[in-house]
């Protein structure tokens, strides 16, 4: 859904006129912003489980934001339309963590080979997107003077990560029993409303562009729940283990980045 929101905002922006009108206090119609910033959990999703690897998510990320429309219809007041990509470290290894945790979890009194569709992920990735996708729509109350603003803004939107499954063969130490796990969740993409208080604020750099900071809080809640299906392969048997990744998670977003006024 994000993927589709975005190509309808990129062929909104790419629609519109550049006027060659000077900017003034309170007179600017359209603007866009680009920024980087780090997202820092308030409330933690991951709770370190084997699963966490098949969560196309951390709670510790960085993000990017290419493109971002603000129109004003009024002196004081207006909405936005952003997108933001986001991706960590963790979430670019997460496959070679998964089968570590795998292995040492059982390689005392097996022989382990574990598996995973986040191996897969690298040949998926998209810049615009990123692993964790963020869209929202917000209303902006406007405060400016000739150098400075401040725009308290409240947003609505979606974040979006996949999951994926893992599996392992276990072969007995010194036997001949055989077992095999899979692990898996009901939705792989998983899309959450979410709402966004945020304020934005900068400083004046040229006649059209401005240093821009954004401080943004975000709740959002999951409902995701893995199941651990643990099968012997000998006697076929099975036994069930559920991981529960359903909470409310909080984010606190710091960026910084530019705005420039379009018309």
């Amino acid at each position: 859904m994000i993927r589709k929101l975005f190509i309808l905002f990129s062929f909104g922006i790419f629609s519109c006129s550049v006027c060659a009108q000077d900017s003034l206090v309170y007179k600017s119609k359209w603007q866009m912003k680009c920024l980087v910033g780090a997202n820092i959990p308030v409330t933690k999703l991951l709770q370190g489980a084997e699963t966490d690897y098949l969560l196309q998510y951390d709670d510790h990320s960085y993000y990017w934001q290419f493109m971002s429309m603000s129109y004003f219809f009024h002196k004081h007041w207006g909405l936005e339309l952003n997108f933001q990509a986001g991706t960590s470290s963790k979430i670019k290894h997460r496959a070679d963590n998964f089968i570590t945790d795998v292995q040492a979890k059982y390689d005392d009194k097996y022989y382990v080979h574990p598996t995973t569709g986040a191996e897969y992920d690298d040949d998926e990735f998209y810049l615009f997107l990123g692993d964790i996708s963020r869209g929202y729509l917000g209303l902006i109350y406007r405060f400016e003077t000739k150098k400075f603003y401040v725009y308290p803004k409240f947003a609505i939107g979606v974040i979006s990560f996949s999951t994926d499954w893992g599996s392992a063969d276990l072969k007995e130490k010194n036997s001949n029993i055989e077992c095999k796990i899979n692990y898996s969740s009901k939705k792989i993409p998983n899309d959450h409303f979410t709402i966004a208080p945020s304020v934005s604020f900068g400083y004046k750099i040229l006649n059209r562009l401005y240093l821009n900071a954004d401080i943004m809080f975000s709740h959002y809640k999951t409902n995701i729940v893995f199941k651990k299906e643990t099968t012997n392969l000998y006697t076929n048997k099975s036994s069930m283990e559920y991981f529960d990744y359903k909470k409310s998670i909080s984010t606190l977003s710091l960026g910084t980045g530019l705005i420039y006024i379009i018309h």
